[in-house]
């Protein structure tokens, strides 16, 4: 795969050595409302967060820190038990104001995402399910890249995992169930919740896995067919 146009118009002071190998992908928005306030942030002194690119709105790449130094885009996190995901992840940011904001991806800024991606996962030798969102990795801190990042036609372009459902009818979990969706989640590679306030980080990790997969359960309970999802997921996962 050819690369894709990067440009190097910006840098970033905001990084350090990496002490890992470069697994996986992780995916954020900038909660900007353009790229010049997005590159404030990943550039400034005083918050000391960066990423490796930045994906503009009319699908331009910029490069802001080097793919290998530790750019610090991940913060406390972790995803199948690892920990210092800054250490093993490229971190790519999206121009987009937020989840909150309800707004779209643009398809531009979509297509070259792919053709990044795709540029990426060769270079290093990512495999497609290591493509994760923040809130993956981090549920209690973060929601980004949100509800509304397309997913689904990431995966078309076999980038992340993915299933479909046919079934539409949908029921309450019993508490058995509700128990095993949960395990499926740390199967998949999500955090075990917190010790205190178990009830909250619990649901900040459904959420994350609705957010992802199910965006249409956002703040809401599992439901039968969130199971069903997990299921395959790890089944998926483990393949």
């Amino acid at each position: 795969m050819s690369q894709p146009n990067i440009l190097h118009n910006f840098k970033s002071k905001n990084f350090d050595s990496r002490k890992y190998k470069i697994q996986f992908i992780v995916l954020h928005y900038t909660e900007t409302k353009n790229l010049e306030e997005a590159i404030d942030l990943l550039t400034s002194k005083k918050r000391k967060v960066s990423c490796h690119f930045v994906v503009d709105t009319d699908g331009q790449i910029y490069n802001l820190v080097s793919e290998s130094k530790r750019a610090w885009h991940a913060g406390e996190s972790s995803w199948k038990g690892l920990q210092d995901m800054n250490s093993r992840s490229i971190g790519i940011e999206m121009v987009n104001p937020g989840e909150k904001k309800l707004k779209n991806y643009p398809k531009a800024q979509i297509n070259q995402l792919i053709n990044l991606i795709h540029f990426l996962e060769e270079k290093f030798n990512i495999p497609f399910y290591n493509i994760l969102g923040h809130s993956d990795i981090a549920p209690h801190r973060k929601i980004d890249p949100g509800k509304h990042f397309p997913w689904k036609e990431l995966h078309k372009n076999k980038i992340g995992l993915w299933v479909e459902i046919n079934q539409i009818k949908y029921r309450g979990l019993s508490a058995k169930e509700y128990d095993e969706f949960l395990q499926n989640l740390y199967g998949i590679g999500y955090q075990l919740p917190k010790h205190k306030n178990l009830k909250i980080n619990n649901f900040m990790i459904i959420d994350a896995f609705h957010r992802h997969f199910l965006p249409i359960q956002v703040g809401k309970k599992p439901n039968s067919i969130s199971l069903i999802k997990s299921k395959k997921l790890l089944k998926l996962n483990k393949t």
